[in-house]
């Protein structure tokens, strides 16, 4: 079954100028000009039918497989090639969100039906001793790493994009090599929540530095999510920062912002995601010059009005979905677009779903909204 997804390329390859012209689209929002077509990242989903081209396999079963986890990758990424929108189809090496973690050596579990999960952690006096020297690609990492070649190597020529493994942010990475006992010690032993920090830092330039080798044309632009492009004159990285979300004001000023501006400074900028919600988080990143954008992973806890006024105020790029009430679809994406505008355009890259049979009445109902940019 495998085999068929060689038909599948060769259709996705007729497609690639269509996905060039998509790529372009979205960075010309993220440059700051004026899109001659506000980007729609539309995905729909697959039929019956075409799910059963594609072969099914567990998490555990793909994470050593380079055909396998492939395999795994093109089937999601076809709901971005139907869209027929501007969302630019793309894959990873989905290694789980505790692969920088493995630079410190540690191993993440594998299960059948989750992602993989970091249960051991490094003690302290471990931690303490060690040095940005002792920060390693070992053998799960370089594994991932073989992934990315694989897939940039089946999808030569077909538009579509490789985007690299899971990254965290430094506090994140922290947590996840530690574990909870990072909370005591930010009251505790701040002075080794810092050394444990900067050794966090040092894990995501390494292991991005090997991810970008492996990204065709990554001086370019980088892709994310199966939909997204930044071009690399904003970093083109992504952070995440959901452990921050439980985090003071003061924890966040003196623990999180200072190590998010040293990676984003070291790649030019990038965009910021978090799960949950914290308004001093929120005000940090709306602060930093270095965070090209954001994106809410629970944005149904938000007055998602609000945020996209606070983006449209300080520039940067709101990418994601937005929760749709029981509204009219036409209506709907109007009260977003028109919260997102700054002067004739929007900083809204909007990431929308729906089945196949309904993909020209969302493009119809995004057209017709799409006007209220060229309102005074």
């Amino acid at each position: 079954m495998i085999s068929k997804i060689n038909d599948k390329i060769e259709f996705v390859k007729e497609q690639r100028f269509d996905f060039e012209r998509a790529a372009e689209l979205q960075e010309s929002v993220w440059e700051g000009g004026k899109s001659p077509v506000q980007p729609l990242l539309l995905s729909c989903h697959l039929d019956e039918d075409e799910l059963s081209d594609f072969p099914i396999f567990d998490l555990k079963e793909i994470h050593y497989d380079r055909e396998k986890m492939f395999a795994d990758q093109f089937r999601l990424m076809m709901s971005a090639v139907h869209g027929g929108a501007e969302a630019v189809p793309s894959v990873r090496a989905n290694m789980g969100c505790g692969i920088f973690p493995t630079l410190f050596g540690i191993e993440q579990e594998l299960f059948e039906d989750k992602m993989p999960w970091v249960q051991e952690h490094l003690s302290k006096e471990e931690l303490a001793m060690m040095g940005p020297e002792d920060i390693e690609i070992g053998d799960e990492f370089r594994t991932g790493l073989d992934h990315m070649e694989y897939m940039a190597e089946r999808l030569e020529g077909t538009g579509c994009l490789v985007y690299p493994m899971d990254l965290q942010g430094p506090f994140d990475i922290a947590h996840l090599v530690y574990g909870d006992a990072i909370f005591y010690d930010l009251y505790d032993d701040p002075r080794f929540v810092h050394h444990l920090l900067e050794l966090a830092c040092h894990a995501i330039f390494v292991g991005m530095d090997e991810c970008f080798k492996r990204i065709r044309n990554c001086n370019k632009r980088i892709a994310h999510y199966n939909e997204l492009v930044l071009p690399r004159s904003v970093g083109g990285i992504k952070t995440s920062e959901d452990t921050a979300t439980l985090l003071s004001k003061a924890h966040i000023e003196e623990f999180v912002v200072p190590y998010l501006i040293k990676v984003l400074s070291h790649f030019g900028g990038g965009y910021v995601h978090y799960c949950g919600q914290n308004p001093y988080l929120f005000e940090a990143v709306m602060n930093l010059g270095e965070v090209k954008g954001i994106n809410l992973g629970n944005p149904e806890m938000h007055d998602m009005e609000y945020v996209l006024r606070r983006c449209a105020d300080t520039g940067k790029i709101y990418y994601g979905g937005i929760p749709q009430k029981d509204e009219v679809t036409e209506d709907y994406f109007t009260r977003y677009l028109r919260a997102s505008k700054t002067g004739d355009r929007s900083v809204l890259l909007m990431s929308y779903r729906c089945e196949k049979q309904d993909r020209q009445m969302i493009l119809d109902a995004w057209d017709r909204a799409c006007r209220v940019l060229m309102e005074p």
